[in-house]
């Protein structure tokens, strides 16, 4: 085989690496379904209602915080609430999405290759040499 052509293989062998966990996933049917009992049942409802009356509890919580007007005889002022949204913070320079992609990708088919020529070198044919009679 030439070099180029070795290389071309070695680079797709990479990138089916790469990509087959990613298809495996996807590929995978959910788990299947248990039977529950009466009890897991009255367990998980106990459950969403208390994460219920606790959303609840907090969004009242965070509606009496944006309605909240300090009493002005303590103060001295009162305090008025801020009329405009708050903007956005700006996004920060760094590394993105499509790299970090890239950066993966990059990194399995330089996995796949290690693992490729780990491979090629164990299971390499030797020519057998006669033992050496001394």
């Amino acid at each position: 085989m030439d070099r180029p052509l070795r290389l071309l293989a070695a680079l797709a062998l990479g990138v089916a690496l790469a990509t087959t966990p990613i298809a495996a996933a996807i590929a995978a049917p959910p788990p299947p379904t248990t039977i529950e009992d009466q009890n897991d049942r009255l367990l998980r409802h106990l459950r969403a209602e208390q994460a219920a009356r606790t959303q609840a509890a907090v969004e009242l919580y965070r509606a009496m915080e944006r309605n909240f007007i300090p009493d002005p005889n303590i103060i001295g002022d009162v305090v008025t609430q801020p009329t405009g949204r708050p903007v956005p913070a700006a996004p920060q320079r760094g590394v993105g999405v499509v790299v970090s992609l890239l950066l993966g990708l990059v990194g399995g088919v330089i996995g796949g290759c290690a693992a490729l020529a780990g491979w090629t070198a164990v299971t390499r044919r030797r020519l057998h040499q006669p033992a050496s009679a001394t």
